[in-house]
């Protein structure tokens, strides 16, 4: 009883940590980092598994997939809506080539490659 009480607390836990990952993408609408072939793959994969939970009345393994294939599709919705959107820090630099925004640790630009000063 202890593990099975367990197993639905860790559901419930992976479920929300890609609700936070969510919440995240909406407040500062920047998916840069975010793979959409990552998340494409996860949906897939989460997806089919889902299929098979209902096949083999396995209802905790059900809900796993369904409580995780759900949020994922949404990361990628978000990748693909915002994908042209950056978070914008206005004390940031920029790069001299192309004028967009630098990362204050990165050595050369992400967009051009020019080498940051």
């Amino acid at each position: 009883m202890f593990l099975y009480s367990l197993s639905w607390i860790a559901i419930f836990i992976l479920s929300i940590s890609y609700w936070f990952q969510i919440w995240k993408i909406h407040v500062h609408k920047e998916v840069r980092d975010i793979s959409l072939t990552y998340n494409l793959l996860l949906a897939i994969g989460f997806g089919i598994l889902g299929f098979t939970a209902y096949d083999e009345r396995s209802l905790i393994f059900f809900v796993k997939q369904i409580s995780t294939t759900i949020p994922v599709i949404i990361i990628v919705f978000q990748v693909i809506y915002h994908r042209d959107e950056h978070w914008k820090d206005t004390i940031g630099k920029k790069c001299e080539g192309c004028s967009k925004q630098l990362e204050r640790r990165w050595k050369f630009c992400a967009h051009c490659g020019r080498e940051a000063e």
